[in-house]
């Protein structure tokens, strides 16, 4: 599977990328991830990407025309029209947008090509809006750009992919997976400082323990 992530900071993007799951998937070939600086198709010297909106306001707008040639260039927008390709989906990160979640994650993780375009400054052109093909949202809150986001995004989506985790079991018993929270895990020593691991994590009894996990799915540590 494919990211490619239209930003004006890509080495934040690259930089995560290369770590952690996320790096080993992609060394495996299992993803790949790109960052496309959307200033560098501008067509000033000064390679502005925002301007003043028209009617007045606070703050500057991103510009239609860079964000529209960077999709271009990936060869997702033609003659001024959203070219449509299966098994490619376009997204643009924007507080009004659909709240991202586990079950989008793994709608996600079925794609080819995931394209992530990210904001700054006052938002958008409206005009943008026309090449996309959903506004999501991670959350009711203001952060500086769209590309703390867009990492979240693609980290999600990248683990749901079939081999990018390299224990599966890991992956189904993951929180949010079966809709409820991870059960309180433990590990040595039993007893740290008068705190001790709940004995019967300790017995062996497997049916009992799994029931115990099942109850305590809601982080509520037994005592």
């Amino acid at each position: 599977m494919k990211f490619n992530i239209l930003t004006l900071f890509p080495d934040l993007i690259h930089d995560y990328a290369q770590t952690s799951i996320l790096g080993r998937a992609q060394k495996n070939g299992q993803i790949e991830i790109c960052a496309h600086n959307f200033r560098d198709f501008t067509l000033d010297k000064q390679h502005h990407v925002d301007d003043k909106p028209y009617g007045g306001g606070a703050g500057m707008v991103l510009q239609v025309e860079p964000i529209y040639r960077c999709l271009e260039s990936v060869g997702l927008v033609k003659d001024g029209k959203k070219i449509k390709k299966s098994k490619t989906k376009i997204i643009i990160m924007d507080p009004d947008g659909k709240k991202f979640d586990q079950k989008m994650a793994k709608q996600f993780s079925k794609l080819d090509n995931l394209i992530v375009i990210c904001g700054r400054y006052e938002g958008f052109d409206e005009r943008v809006y026309k090449f996309i093909d959903e506004k999501i949202s991670v959350g009711d809150y203001v952060l500086a750009g769209g590309e703390l986001p867009a990492l979240t995004i693609t980290e999600a989506t990248a683990r749901l992919i079939p081999g990018v985790l390299g224990n599966q079991e890991s992956l189904i018993e993951e929180t949010f997976v079966q809709g409820l929270l991870e059960y309180p895990q433990y590990t040595r020593p039993e007893n740290f400082m008068g705190l001790k691991v709940p004995k019967i994590l300790l017995s062996g009894d497997h049916k009992n323990i799994a029931q115990w996990r099942q109850k305590n799915t809601k982080n509520q540590i037994e005592k």
